[in-house]
């Protein structure tokens, strides 16, 4: 599957115009924040042993598919203000989620 989507990038690579079904950059902060809080599970042994159950999981909460999260993902690591944006707000949102957890204690 990776070898798939690793070709895949590398054919889209070639164009710089936006996809046709482009992730807003707030949902793409939605998704790459979840997928940070499912990766960070892995971590702790939280049993959630399939990664491509996880990423299904995502596609089918935000409704997109996995070329539509790619190419949007492609599209914006070509626009290096917008996706330092994207991530610099999951950064702040997982920040924020460690001390709400840390004021539950």
């Amino acid at each position: 599957m990776k070898k798939y989507l690793i070709f895949l990038i590398l054919i889209l690579g070639c164009t710089s115009d936006a996809p046709e079904n482009l992730i807003s950059e707030e949902k793409m902060e939605s998704i790459i924040f979840d997928i940070m809080i499912l990766n960070s599970s892995y971590n702790y042994d939280l049993k959630i042993d399939n990664n491509l159950l996880s990423d299904e999981l995502i596609y089918k909460k935000y409704d997109i598919d996995s070329l539509q999260f790619f190419e949007s993902e492609l599209y914006y690591s070509r626009n290096p203000k917008i996706h330092f944006n994207i991530y610099s707000n999951v950064k702040k949102r997982i920040l924020k989620s460690i001390d709400s957890l840390k004021n539950i204690k």
